[in-house]
C-alpha cells in the first residue's frame, strides 16, 4: 500500500488582517464617550459663561473631571489616555480656581483661600509624584523577568 498524496497547502494569504468586529466597537464606543464628555464639559463652561463669570465653576468642573477620570485610570490601567487627561482637567482646575482668587475683591479670606489652594495642589503633585515613582519600580521589576518560551 501506497501512503496517500499529501494535499496542496494554500498558499499564505498576502493581505494584511483587518480590524476585529469588537475592536471596532470599542473604538466607537470610546468616540461616543469622548463626544459625550466633552459635550457635557462644554455645555458646563457655556452655561457657566452665560450665567456668571465666575472662574471658580469653571474650576469646579474641571476638577469633577479630573476625579472622575482618575477613578477611571484607577480602574482601567490606561496610561496612554485616562491619565493624561486626568492631568489636563486637574491644570484647568487649578488654574480656574487660582484665577478666581486673583481676580475676587480684596477682603480678608482671599489670602487664606490661596493658602489652602496651593496646600491642595502640593498634595495633588506629590501624589503624582509617588505613583509616577511606583510606576517605574514596577518597570525595572518587569524588565528583570526573563521570558520562558
Amino acid at each position: 500500500m501506497q501512503p496517500a498524496p499529501a494535499l496542496p497547502t494554500p498558499p499564505p494569504s498576502l493581505k494584511p488582517p483587518g480590524l476585529q468586529l469588537s475592536t471596532v466597537v470599542l473604538v466607537a464606543l470610546a468616540a461616543i464617550g469622548g463626544v459625550l464628555l466633552a459635550s457635557i464639559y462644554a455645555l458646563i463652561l457655556i452655561a457657566v459663561a452665560t450665567t456668571t463669570s465666575q472662574l471658580w465653576w469653571m474650576g469646579l468642573s474641571s476638577a469633577i473631571f479630573a476625579v472622575g477620570f482618575l477613578i477611571l485610570y484607577a480602574a482601567s490601567g490606561n496610561r496612554q489616555i485616562v491619565r493624561p487627561l486626568a492631568g489636563v482637567f486637574f491644570l484647568l482646575s487649578a488654574g480656574s480656581f487660582y484665577g478666581s482668587i486673583l481676580t475676587a475683591p480684596e477682603d480678608g479670606l482671599r489670602f487664606l483661600w490661596f493658602i489652602i489652594l496651593s496646600i491642595l495642589v502640593v498634595i495633588v503633585l506629590a501624589a503624582i509624584f509617588v505613583m509616577t515613582r511606583q510606576s517605574e519600580a514596577d518597570a525595572a521589576r518587569r524588565s528583570q523577568r526573563k521570558v520562558t518560551p
